[in-house]
């Protein structure tokens, strides 16, 4: 089965563009501007590859995926960041990329994602 693809993004102009570049690539993604949106709920969470802009993430960079991570999101993550922070941890199912390569980045990242096997 298919991981559903869950954009959360405050800028309505980022999260257009962000969304029309997924559609071009065969994706269909869930538009929210609220991550904790109670309809995702943890089934969806656990499986779902989110890609989430920084301003959304209650907490300093260093602790952006332990903060995801502890609101259930344990699926893929890509971090949209407006400034690049060293002190993001990038591991295995977690992805920072710069706000202004976003819409050429991301599409082949989750085409990567979507080729792993299944766990």
């Amino acid at each position: 089965m298919r991981r559903p693809l869950i954009l959360a993004i405050v800028d309505p102009g980022l999260r257009s563009i962000l969304a029309a570049y997924l559609t071009m690539a065969g994706e269909t993604p869930i538009s929210t501007a609220d991550h904790l949106d109670p309809t995702l709920d943890a089934t969806l969470r656990d499986r779902a590859i989110l890609v989430i802009e920084e301003p959304l993430i209650a907490s300093a960079p260093r602790d952006w995926t332990e903060t995801l991570r502890d609101q259930c999101w344990t699926g893929f993550v890509i971090i949209i960041a407006h400034t690049l922070h060293e002190s993001v941890p990038e591991n295995e199912g977690v992805a920072l990329v710069d706000r202004h390569s976003a819409p050429a980045a991301i599409p082949p990242i989750i085409q990567r994602w979507r080729s792993q096997p299944a766990l």
